[in-house]
């Protein structure tokens, strides 16, 4: 017994006095998690636009996840109202919100000034009454496209960008409601951006309406990555990983071979179409316009 007693002290004393002979398991880093408008919709409401703001954003947090650790992107299941989730982003609720800038959207909130899109918000094609393709194949000048109506959202940076030059907007609060209004020939066209409409008129089937195939409308305005102002942390990592993709090509092949830019890009056939280039009294000084890299060239 006495013997027992003695082993027993010894290994207790080697246990006490030796715990660096003990295996130490590393705790696993807790993932930083990345709170983000709604991306992906429902197997009946699947939107490729949503898809592709969502593989950006994995794809930049990718390139950081050595150096800053693991990440998890959150999405709510229900999308909320653009203008709500610029509140919620302001607030803190949400991260990160990926869309079109203005000079309001810059100042409340911190911009990635690298267009994700790589320019192709600024590129817009008609949707039209297809009966009325032969009025716009025969817009020749500025002149003429400014006796047509645009319909448009009231608070979309389109509809400043248009009436500054001079072309005639029907504005209303709604989106759907925009494809109705067309259809009573309440305007002439729904301009949307490249990739959007034929997966819009796919989505709300509304016979007689199509993709007008002559006139593109461009003006520079880029898509960015937005974050809370006070979140400079979040910030600079998406910088450094948006710019680790730019440098090794990983962010010009994500946007060339994703199936809705891609389709947007052969369907477009933005090199023969008649452009129309209007000025962007949007875009701040900080705009990367010098940096051909960053754009798309038709």
């Amino acid at each position: 017994m006495k013997q027992y007693l003695k082993f027993a002290s010894l290994v207790i004393f080697c246990f006490a006095a030796c715990p660096s002979s003990l295996p130490v398991l590393a705790a696993e880093p807790e993932p930083l998690v990345v709170r983000v408008r709604a991306f992906r919709g429902t197997a009946s409401n699947y939107d490729d636009t949503k898809e592709y703001k969502y593989q950006v954003l994995q794809l930049i947090l990718e390139k950081t996840a050595k150096t800053d650790g693991p990440f998890k992107i959150q999405a709510p299941q229900q999308e909320l109202p653009q203008a709500r989730d610029f509140e919620m982003v302001k607030q803190g609720y949400v991260d990160v919100i990926l869309t079109s800038t203005s000079p309001e959207r810059e100042q409340e909130l911190h911009p990635i000034r690298i267009p994700f899109d790589k320019g192709l918000y600024g590129y817009h094609i008609a949707i039209i009454n297809e009966s009325d393709q032969p009025k716009f194949s025969a817009v020749r000048t500025l002149a003429d496209l400014q006796k047509l109506w645009a319909g448009l959202n009231e608070v979309w940076p389109e509809t400043k960008v248009f009436r500054d030059n001079g072309l005639n907007v029907v504005a209303t609060s709604g989106y759907r409601e925009l494809f109705a209004m067309l259809k009573e020939r309440r305007f002439d066209y729904f301009p949307r951006v490249a990739h959007e409409p034929w997966r819009e008129l796919r989505d709300m089937n509304i016979p007689g309406l199509s993709v007008e195939t002559d006139l593109l409308i461009y003006y520079p305005t880029p898509g960015y990555i937005f974050t809370n102002k006070n979140n400079k942390k979040l910030a600079d990592r998406l910088e450094r990983g948006f710019r680790m993709a730019l440098k090794d090509g990983s962010f010009d092949r994500l946007f060339y071979n994703h199936p809705d830019m891609k389709e947007a890009l052969e369907r477009a056939n933005l090199k023969s179409r008649r452009i129309f280039e209007l000025k962007n009294p949007l875009l701040s000084k900080e705009t990367p316009l010098n940096d051909k890299s960053l754009w798309h060239t038709p």
